[in-house]
C-alpha cells in the first residue's frame, strides 16, 4: 500500500512494535466492550470485533455498535493529542455513469453544516479546539479527520455524528460548491497535464469498472448532480453501518468508545448497496495514447493492473517497485537519469485497492528526447527483472527502502490513523497493518521474479504519452 506521508519517525521504536505483533488479551478489551453497553444501554450489545497487541504496552481493538457502527481505538499516550477520523465505505468505485463525481462533490457539502451546529459555528469550535481538519475522497472511501488536544475527543464526537445525520443542504450551496469542484477539476485535470495523463491512464486500465472513471468526476456529469440526488446519497451511505471511527493517541479503550457510543448510539441503521461490479477481463496487448499538452518535454505515465489489497503478492510487488523506479538506487532510474541521461524524473508506486490494484510509472523526459525510448526501457527491464530476478544487493536494498517508507508513514497519531482506516477499508482488516514489515522481509528474489513475469508484462502495460503541443 502506498506509504501516506508523514515526518521521520524514531524507526527503531515503531520497528518494535509492528515485529512484536500477537494476539492481545481479548478478554480484557471484551470487559471494556460490556462495561460501554452498561454505561450506555442504547448502543448495547457492544461486541469486540477484534484486538491484537504490539510492542510491550500498546494495542488494538475493534468495537462494532449495536447499530453496525465500528470503532478501533489504538491508545498512545506519547503525547497529550487525539487523531478522530470518520471513514465511510464509499468512494468514487460506488458511482455510475453520468453521474461521477458526487463521493467527492459530497466531501465538500458535508461542511455546509447543521442546524445545531452551522458552518460558522462548526469551523469556529474546531478553531478555538486547536484542531486541523480536513477530509478526502479516494476509489473506495471517504474520510475526515480531525487532529487536536486529547481533552477535546467529546467534541469531534459531538460535531461528526451531528453532521452525519442532520446536515443542513440548500440548492444554492449545493450551486456554489458544485463550481468550486469544477474549478478544482479546471485547476488538477484540464490545465494540469499530469492529471490530463492520470485520468486518461486509469481510463485505460478499467475500460468497464467504476475504478476507471475520475474520482473528480466528468465536468458535463458534475452539472447533473441534483438535490435530490444529493441528499439520497447522503441518506444512504453517510450512516452508522456504512463508517468506522478510527481514534488514535491519547485515550484510553473506555474513555474512546463510551465518548462514540454516547453520540452515535441513538442514530438509526440503513441498508446500504454492495455493489460488486464484474472484474476487467484480462488484457490482450499493450494500450497506448497520446495527448498533446502544455509540456516543454515528452512525459510518460505506464501502469499494470495488479492484486487487491488483501492479495499476498502486494509486498513482492512493492519490493519490484522498488527495485526499478522509486529510489535513486532503482535500475530504471539510475539507467535513465544518470547512464543515459535522458530522463530528469522518474518514480513509481505500487498502490492495491479494493477489487484491483495498480502498479504506476512516471517518467519525465529531458529536451528533445522521445518519451516511447523510456517506455521500451522500463518495459526491457521488468522483462530482465522476470527472468533473472534482482541481485541480492538489489533485493536487500529495496527491501529496507520500502520497510523504512512504511515506518515513516506511522510518524504522527493522525498518520497512524489513517493507516488503519485504509487497511481497514481497503484490505478489510485493519490487522494487515501490522503485517507489511515482515511481509516485506519475507519477499524472496524468486518472488521478484514471479510476480514481474506475472503483472508486468508489455502486453499488459497501459501507456499515456503527454507531448508538447507546439
Amino acid at each position: 500500500m502506498r506509504a501516506l506521508p508523514a515526518s521521520r519517525w524514531r524507526s527503531v521504536v515503531i520497528l518494535s512494535m509492528l515485529t512484536a505483533a500477537s494476539a492481545a488479551d481479548a478478554r480484557d478489551f471484551a470487559a471494556v466492550a460490556e462495561e460501554v453497553g452498561r454505561a450506555v444501554p442504547a448502543a448495547a450489545p457492544v461486541k469486540l470485533v477484534d484486538s491484537i497487541r504490539y510492542g510491550r504496552d500498546k494495542d488494538v481493538a475493534k468495537f462494532r455498535l449495536a447499530n453496525g457502527l465500528t470503532v478501533i481505538v489504538l491508545e498512545d499516550h506519547a503525547a497529550p493529542v487525539v487523531s478522530y477520523q470518520t471513514w465511510f465505505a464509499v468512494g468514487s468505485r460506488f458511482e455510475m455513469k453520468g453521474l461521477t463525481g458526487i463521493a467527492h462533490l459530497f466531501e465538500h457539502l458535508m461542511f455546509k453544516g447543521t442546524e445545531k451546529y452551522p458552518h460558522e459555528v462548526f469551523d469556529r469550535l474546531l478553531e478555538e479546539a486547536g484542531a486541523q481538519v480536513n477530509a478526502a475522497t479516494w476509489l473506495d472511501w471517504t474520510f475526515y479527520y480531525e487532529n487536536l488536544p486529547a481533552g477535546q475527543l467529546d467534541l469531534a464526537a459531538r460535531l461528526e455524528s451531528d453532521r452525519m445525520v442532520h446536515l443542513v443542504l440548500t440548492r444554492e450551496q449545493l450551486d456554489s460548491e458544485r463550481e468550486v469542484v469544477r474549478n478544482e477539476r479546471r485547476f488538477r485535470v484540464e490545465n494540469d497535464p499530469d492529471g490530463a495523463m492520470d485520468e486518461a491512464l486509469f481510463e485505460s486500465l478499467f475500460p468497464t469498472h467504476p475504478y476507471g472513471m475520475p474520482t473528480i468526476g466528468y465536468m458535463a456529469d458534475l452539472d447533473n448532480l441534483t438535490l435530490d440526488r444529493c441528499l439520497a446519497f447522503y441518506r444512504t451511505y453517510y450512516s452508522v453501518g456504512n463508517a468506522t471511527i478510527v481514534i488514535v493517541g491519547d485515550v484510553t479503550p473506555r474513555a474512546a468508545l463510551e465518548t462514540v457510543a454516547r453520540h452515535y448510539a441513538a442514530l438509526p441503521q440503513v441498508e446500504v448497496p454492495r455493489p460488486v461490479p464484474e472484474p476487467e477481463a484480462e488484457q490482450k496487448g499493450i494500450r497506448t495514447r497520446d495527448l498533446k499538452l502544455p509540456v516543454a518535454t515528452e512525459k510518460a505515465k505506464m501502469a499494470w493492473r495488479t492484486v487487491p489489497a488483501g492479495h499476498a503478492d502486494v509486498y513482492s510487488l512493492e519490493v519490484v517497485n522498488e527495485v526499478m523506479f522509486a529510489t535513486e538506487s532503482s535500475r530504471v532510474h539510475r539507467i535513465l537519469i544518470e547512464d543515459e541521461q535522458v530522463a530528469s524524473e522518474v518514480d513509481g508506486a505500487a498502490e492495491p485497492l479494493a477489487q484491483d490494484g495498480i502498479f504506476l510509472v512516471d517518467v519525465v523526459m529531458n529536451e528533445g528526447k522521445p518519451a516511447a525510448g523510456a517506455v521500451d526501457v522500463a518495459i526491457e527491464q521488468l522483462a530482465r527483472l522476470a527472468a533473472d530476478g534482482p541481485s541480492a544487493d538489489e533485493l536487500n536494498r529495496a527491501k529496507n527502502h520500502a520497510e523504512a517508507a512504511f515506518l515513516r508513514s506511522l510518524a504522527t497519531v493522525g498518520s497512524r490513523a489513517t493507516q488503519l482506516g485504509s487497511y481497514e477499508l481497503t484490505a478489510g482488516d485493519f490487522k494487515r497493518m501490522f503485517r507489511y514489515v515482515d511481509g516485506v522481509r519475507a519477499v524472496t528474489a524468486e518472488d521478484v521474479r514471479r510476480v514481474a513475469g506475472k503483472y508486468l508484462t508489455k502486453a499488459r502495460a497501459n501507456v499515456v504519452f503527454g507531448r508538447p503541443n507546439q
